[in-house]
């Protein structure tokens, strides 16, 4: 009968359910990927937490790292391979980004070059 104390109340598994469902929402466009990602940055999650003898600011980065830590497991939860594909869809949304900065800058040399003609 213990079992039955472990089980998520009616309230709980549907607000469960309704923050899985955004989340799913959220990672379905590259702009929510790219939210989530900067999230995460900001969570410290890919620095490195010790600060020498600044106790106080590793302790700082430690908590802002278990925010971090708690939007993967999330992303776990709902589905084991949602941070996986994040991390790889960043990638590509960053070389893609870095290509068109690059045609960006050649389309712009070519219009100095065609004004100074």
């Amino acid at each position: 009968m213990d079992h039955f104390k472990d089980q998520p109340s009616i309230p709980q598994t549907i607000g469960r359910d309704e923050i899985t469902t955004a989340f799913r929402e959220v990672f379905a466009t590259a702009s929510g990927k790219r939210v989530l990602f900067w999230m995460l940055e900001q969570c410290a999650i890919y620095q490195e937490a010790y600060a020498g003898e600044l106790v106080n600011a590793t302790h700082y980065t430690l908590g802002k790292q278990g925010a971090g830590r708690r939007l993967i497991a999330e992303l776990d939860r709902i589905d084991p391979t949602l941070y996986p594909r994040l991390l790889l869809a960043i990638a590509d949304l960053k070389a893609s980004d870095k290509a068109a900065a690059a045609s960006r800058a050649a389309s712009e040399e070519s219009e100095d070059h065609d004004v100074d003609a």
